[in-house]
């Protein structure tokens, strides 16, 4: 067999396409199978040879798909898995509630100063790792600190809301 008869059998596999179709969201399925046979047109055609006489090259196909499709990382997710957020009709939106504005700066308070300082200073520049190149602290130290506010300022807006 040479190289774009292995490629077609592939393709038109019915385990192939059983594992396409099992992966989430339904939408990129067509994409998730182009980008995977992207990867065998673009492999030596020594190894792809190999593989296929070895008889893993299914495994190495269903390995990529899996691979792509839960990756964060990959080529894969970095082209199709972008989050995009939808915006609604304008007129359905509801309007902006005052009251959080107000239970947030009342649960602000209960911040230790250096609390409030990492976390204004985060919520500016919407970066933690320039906050910590610009402050000099250990990023990792910073990452517990705003974790920690979160959680804290999650707890008492929730607690206001029943006063």
């Amino acid at each position: 067999m040479n190289r774009t008869e292995i490629i077609t059998e592939l393709y038109l596999s019915k385990d192939i396409n059983e594992a396409i179709g099992k992966m989430q969201p339904y939408e990129l399925q067509g994409d998730l199978l182009q980008e995977v046979f992207l990867v065998l047109c673009e492999m030596d055609e020594e190894r792809l040879l190999k593989m296929y006489n070895d008889g893993y090259l299914k495994y190495f196909v269903v390995r990529t798909i899996v691979n792509m499709a839960k990756s964060d990382r990959s080529n894969f997710a970095r082209t199709f898995r972008k989050v995009y957020e939808e915006v609604g009709d304008l007129g359905s939106v509801e309007p902006y509630d005052e009251s959080i504005t107000e239970k947030l700066n009342k649960s602000m308070e209960i911040l230790h100063w250096y609390e409030k300082e990492i976390f204004r200073l985060f919520s500016e520049t919407g970066n933690l790792l320039q906050v910590s190149r610009d402050t000099k602290i250990p990023y990792r130290s910073l990452l517990k600190t705003i974790k920690k506010v979160k959680t804290l300022l999650k707890y008492k807006i929730r607690n206001y809301a029943h006063d």
